[in-house]
Parts: C-alpha cells; sequence; structure tokens
C-alpha cells in the first residue's frame, strides 16, 4: 500500500457523514427534491435554476424516494429531441433541394426542437398517454444506501465506489432531504484535511490507475455529436481535441441546458462543439469552470485531488508531453483508489 494511500484512507477513518454535510455549503431553501408529478423538462429546470446536477426525487403516492433525477437524464431527451429535430427540419418537394438543419435559422430550429420535445412528451404531465415521467428516469439511478450523520467516512466511500451512483442521501420525514453527500463534496472534504506536503507521490508512483482509453471528441465536431457521445456511453463529460489529438477543451452534461434555456435563440447543436462552448460560455458567470482540467503523469497526487477538489470538475485528464491524452481521473477512480 502506498502511503498515498494510506494518508487518504487514515483521514477517511476519522471522520463521520455528519462531517461532511457540516463543510458543504447548505442551500438558502434547503435541499432541493423534485416532486414525482413534475414534468422532467420542469424538473431539468429546477436543476439548471439552482445550479446543481442531481436531486432526489420523492414520489407522494408511494410515500418515499424513488431515485435520483439527473443532468444526464434531461441530456438524452435532448438529444432524443434534436434527431427528432433533424427529420422535421427538412423540406422536400418536387425540384426543391432538401434543406439541412444548419440552413434552417436559429429561431426556427428552437421552434422545432421544442415542437421535438412535445412530441416525446417529456414536458406533460404525469397520467399523459406516452408521457415520460420523472419517477422512471429516477428508477434508473438508485439511492443506494442510506446514511445517518453517525455513518462512518469509509462506509459513505463504499456507497460512493459506484461509478453510477454519484450521490447518496440522508432523508428525513417525509418529503424531506435532510442532507446529500456527492462523489465531489466528498473528495472536497477529504482536500481539506490533508496535511500540506503529505501527498507528494506522483500519480504514476502512487499507482494509480489512470492509464484507459479517452473517449473524445473532434473540435470540428458537432455539439449534437458530442452529446450524443456522452448519451450513450452514460459519461459526465469528455475530451476534445484538436486535429493533432492534442487536448484543447472538455465537454460535459452540464453543457447541454444552455441550448434548452437559451430563450434568446442565440445557440444551436448544429454548432462545432468549440463554437458552441464559447457562445455558452459566454452566456454565463460560470467562465471560471470552463478552462480544460488536465494533469501530467509526474503530477502529485496532492496536486490532482486538489484540483478536481477546487474545479468542481467530475474528471481530470493526463496528458503527455504532447499534450495528447493518455487517461483519466475521475472522483470514483480516487474513491476506489483509497478503498483498493
Amino acid at each position: 500500500m502506498s502511503s498515498s494511500k494510506d494518508t487518504l484512507l487514515e483521514i477517511a477513518a476519522h471522520f463521520k457523514a455528519g462531517d461532511v454535510l457540516d463543510n458543504m455549503k447548505k442551500p438558502a431553501g434547503g435541499v432541493i427534491v423534485i416532486e414525482s408529478k413534475m414534468t422532467p423538462l420542469e424538473a431539468a429546470w429546477q436543476l439548471w435554476e439552482n445550479n446543481i446536477m442531481g436531486a432526489p426525487v420523492y414520489n407522494v403516492e408511494a410515500n418515499k424516494f424513488v431515485g435520483m433525477f439527473d443532468t444526464r437524464d434531461i441530456l438524452s431527451c435532448i438529444v432524443a429531441a434534436h434527431r427528432e429535430f433533424i427529420s422535421m427540419g427538412g423540406k422536400h418537394s418536387s425540384g426543391e433541394d432538401t434543406v439541412l438543419p444548419y440552413e434552417v435559422n436559429v429561431q426556427e430550429q428552437h421552434r422545432l426542437v421544442e415542437k421535438a420535445l412535445q412530441v416525446m412528451k417529456i414536458d406533460s404531465k404525469p397520467g399523459t398517454a406516452g408521457a415520460i415521467t420523472v419517477t422512471y428516469l429516477a428508477a434508473r439511478n438508485p439511492l443506494g444506501p442510506e446514511i445517518t450523520r453517525d455513518t462512518p467516512l469509509v462506509d459513505v466511500l463504499k456507497a460512493l465506489a459506484d461509478r453510477n451512483r454519484h450521490r447518496v442521501v440522508l432523508p428525513g420525514a417525509g418529503n424531506v432531504c435532510n442532507g446529500i453527500i456527492s462523489q465531489s463534496g466528498l473528495i472536497s472534504f477529504i482536500a481539506s484535511k490533508l496535511p500540506k506536503g503529505s501527498l507528494l507521490e506522483s500519480i504514476d508512483d502512487a499507482g494509480l490507475p489512470y492509464r484507459k482509453d479517452v473517449v473524445q471528441i473532434s473540435e470540428d465536431e458537432k455539439a449534437s455529436d458530442a452529446f450524443t457521445v456522452i448519451d450513450k456511453k452514460r459519461l459526465s463529460g469528455i475530451a476534445v481535441v484538436d486535429s493533432d489529438g492534442k487536448l484543447i477543451g472538455n465537454t460535459s452534461a452540464r453543457d447541454v441546458k444552455f441550448a434548452a434555456m437559451d430563450r434568446n435563440c442565440q445557440v444551436s447543436l448544429d454548432l462545432d462543439i468549440l463554437s458552441y462552448l464559447a457562445a455558452v460560455r459566454q452566456a454565463v458567470a460560470e467562465n471560471e469552470r470552463s478552462p480544460v482540467c488536465k494533469v501530467r503523469p509526474e503530477d502529485t497526487m496532492e496536486h490532482v485531488i486538489k484540483l478536481l477538489a477546487k474545479t468542481g470538475y467530475h474528471r481530470v485528464f493526463v496528458v503527455d508531453g504532447n499534450a495528447k491524452p493518455i487517461g483519466v481521473i475521475s472522483f470514483a477512480d480516487i474513491i476506489n483508489y483509497i478503498l483498493s
């Protein structure tokens, strides 16, 4: 066992779930809870307006929490709606060429995407024939084991070691949620407890398994293609590379919200991914989150963990001397490393 692993596990062994919850910024109105009577689009707006990636869903009829509604769930719907838009956007009659999606003005693109979303019935109330419900979507993201404030932090780590479970909840009475611990919140807490200079091993020397195929997309490909890849592979984000294969950016499920929220019709999923990201990130006060997050094999464990904690990104990319991605480190990788 490496000294880095020893140090991280020792920190975890000294704390409980309540310590993490007390360290986290508390929402002014309490923990956000999605009610099952909401439509998926209403639920997505609640996430976006509160700048969060997911929230527990409470089913009034069953009187219990049924799972998590995640940004990636609405991503699936918007990707499907965009495919529908492509089929609805073309015009063809005798002697007339088919109009390609990017030749349709942006206002018309948005009208067609909104129509496609209606056809998919993600903005239809539960009970409507064919409606997609938040209960159905949340069931794909089970809550996992319930925690209390006294749950040992090592047990929280074990619950969040599953790459498909990004959060655990501390339920209260009825539809009240007393707290949520996310993978990012957990790693941020551990990072705050690191003694300075305690993790000076490089990620190579520490044995952190970062080398893996990096899912990536070329800078020239459309935003819709990037989000389709994220959706199909159920990832939180992917790398953007230039024609030489060098890492120049990243995009995540978070970025798709701007296509749906943009009522001024300034952006389109048919833009190339870099143009799309430039447009949406100029429109919001999140520019501090937009730089690509990358490290090198010789960087220390301390640097990597604190970088993840500071940026809130779900992953950092590992690049070689030519800036080409050779691996990726996620919150789940750090958690599994501590437990291994």
